[in-house]
Order: C-alpha cells, then sequence, then structure tokens
C-alpha cells in the first residue's frame, strides 16, 4: 500500500468553543483523536477481519478483475481508469469533482448516513482492497481506519497530512479555504493511480479550488456584519466555520450528535446567555432538536437548522453551504 503524504505548515487559529477542553497553547496542533466510541471500534475491527478471511477463504470477490469494473476513464466501463473511494460525502464530493464525471467515486459512508457511527459492510471491506486509491480522513471513523489495516487499498491519501484537524472538532470541509488546499493533492493522488489522466486531473482541480475560493469571499462578503457574533449550536461541530468568518463559537455538548445534555448542563448554558447577543440555537439537520427547543423555550430564542455536510442528505456541498450562510445571516444577533 502507498500512502500519499502532502504536508503543510499551514497553522491557523482555533474557533472560541466554550464546552471543550482547555485552549491550546499557541501555533500547538494536538493529535488527531478518534470520535467513535470504544465498543463499536470492536465490532468494527472484528467485521474487517472476517472480511479478509473471506476473501483468503473464497478468491477475490466479483468485480476484482480490471475487465469487470464499470468505472473505467474512457466512459465505456472498459476497466482503464482507476478505482476510487472516498470515507464520507465531503471528501467524496471533492474527489468526485477533481476525478471528472467518467469515473464514478464510491463511499464507504452509506448514501444519507452519519459517518461518525457508521460501520462497514463485508462487501465494502473486500472491495477497498480492490481501489486504487482511498480519499479519507485518519481517526475521524475507526471502522474505515481499521479496514484499511487489515484489507488495504493500493494508496491512501488522509486529508489529515495536508490540512490542519485540530483538538475535538474534525469538520474542516465548512472552512472552504481548507477544501481549496486539498484540492492539488487529491489530483496528485488521481495522477499517481492513472497517469494519463492527470493533465485532467489537474485542470478540475483548479477548477474546484476557484470555485470554493469563489465560495469563501461569498461567504465572507455575506458574515462581514456578524463578525463576533455568537454562534450557539447544540454540538461542537462548526468551529472551523466560526474561525474563518470571525464567529464566536458556543457548543452546548461536545462533537457527538448522539450525545444530550444533562439539565445541569443546559441550566449552565442557560446562565451563559443571559444577557448576550443571542436570538437563535442552532441544531444539525439529523440530529433531535429536543436540546435546542429547550433551551431556546427557556430563554425566549428561536431555532434553527445548520448542516454540518457530513452526508448528502441536504445536496451538493456548496449547495449546502450556501443554505448555512442563508441560516446564518437569518439566525444571528450583530454584536
Amino acid at each position: 500500500m502507498i500512502i500519499v503524504r502532502v504536508s503543510t505548515t499551514h497553522r491557523r487559529s482555533r474557533a472560541l468553543s466554550h464546552d471543550l477542553a482547555k485552549p491550546l497553547r499557541p501555533g500547538a496542533r494536538p493529535a488527531r483523536k478518534n470520535h467513535r466510541r470504544p465498543w463499536r471500534s470492536i465490532a468494527s475491527s472484528i467485521a474487517a477481519l472476517a472480511a479478509v478471511t473471506l476473501v483468503s477463504a473464497c478468491g477475490a470477490p466479483a468485480g476484482s478483475d480490471p475487465s469487470d469494473r464499470t468505472d473505467g476513464a474512457d466512459g465505456n466501463g472498459n476497466g482503464t481508469g482507476p478505482k476510487v473511494m472516498a470515507s464520507f460525502y465531503p471528501l467524496q464530493w471533492l474527489t468526485q469533482e477533481i476525478a471528472g464525471s467518467q469515473i464514478t467515486v464510491s463511499s464507504l459512508t452509506p448514501k444519507g448516513a452519519e459517518p461518525h457511527d457508521s460501520e462497514l459492510e463485508l462487501s465494502q471491506v473486500s472491495a477497498l482492497g480492490e481501489a486504487d486509491l482511498l480519499v479519507t480522513l485518519g481517526g475521524f471513523q475507526a471502522a474505515v481506519d481499521q479496514a484499511v489495516e487489515a484489507n488495504p487499498p493500493k494508496a491512501v491519501l488522509d486529508a489529515a497530512d495536508v490540512v490542519p484537524v485540530e483538538g475535538d472538532d474534525p469538520h474542516f470541509w465548512l472552512d472552504p479555504t481548507l477544501m481549496a488546499e486539498l484540492a492539488t493533492p487529491v489530483a496528485e493522488a488521481l495522477a499517481q493511480a492513472d497517469p494519463a489522466g492527470g493533465p485532467g486531473y489537474v485542470e478540475r482541480a483548479n477548477a474546484t479550488a476557484a470555485a470554493l475560493k469563489d465560495l469563501d469571499q461569498e461567504l465572507s462578503a455575506g458574515l462581514s456584519d456578524f463578525k463576533g457574533s455568537i454562534l450557539v449550536t447544540t454540538h461542537a461541530a462548526f468551529n472551523y466555520l466560526s474561525a474563518r468568518y470571525g464567529l464566536d463559537a458556543m457548543s452546548i455538548v461536545g462533537v457527538d450528535p448522539e450525545v444530550e445534555p444533562s439539565p445541569a448542563r443546559i441550566a449552565e448554558v442557560a446562565q451563559q446567555l443571559t444577557g448576550l447577543k443571542v436570538k437563535t440555537i442552532y441544531f444539525e439537520d439529523q440530529a433531535s432538536p429536543k436540546t435546542a427547543e429547550v433551551l431556546a423555550d427557556r430563554l425566549g430564542l428561536a431555532t434553527a437548522v445548520l448542516n454540518p455536510i457530513e452526508n448528502d442528505n441536504a445536496g451538493d456541498y456548496l449547495q449546502t453551504m450556501r443554505s448555512n450562510l442563508t441560516a446564518l445571516q437569518s439566525g444571528l444577533e450583530s454584536p
């Protein structure tokens, strides 16, 4: 297996997050953390090892012969292009934009699923070993990390080796400039898997990076009147977005959308918010609105949805980011 590593020395300031651990010293980059629970990790490991045993015992799975592939770069199913996978939607979107329409980039996270807790099917772990390239985020999905160890693809591009993934919040893709930084490494990894397609990958990477920078400018302009505004969310998934656009991020609980706060925590947050310029409590699109509604009712505030874009439920990445902008413009209180 080839590990494609493209490192940077780029440093970014962290957004203020009132629920997380003590802040890092200036310029420090923390170790990446695994965001899954231990018992799920054990189950994932067993599944991954079982898949390898299955492949060894029964031979290569159907479709492992290059002649059986339907994702050829010529668009005719002739198997001339690389087999490319991504671990979850934002990385799939970026890789697909750069790969082009003649290659299908498949995701290891089922459509519409929440990647934190997604498990891999045996067939997915088996197919992973047949992939020419996997684009992933190490430490974010233990099931994927364990599957890569058990049945590695030919090459892996870990986004965490390219962009700074800091603290407990892995949602770097909510900063379009970091997604833009990842475009060239994705093109380079694709070109290593498919040298003949290299020029096309570079061209599309440049176009995608330009679109992401345009999105960043749109967000910057749209949120310019809200710098210093307090962004209150139920979960700590929006620190990168807040850091990029000058918002003061405050979350009720940590990064896991399944965790519900205690009554004592809600009372604590309610006390912290009393007297502050806040009019909206945001909750995630696939999370329960209960926490946001309880706190909002207590303080006489509104609730609204803010999408962490962990899956493709809301549609295209660019479209969803613009929907987030609209939600922020209508729900934030100017400082």
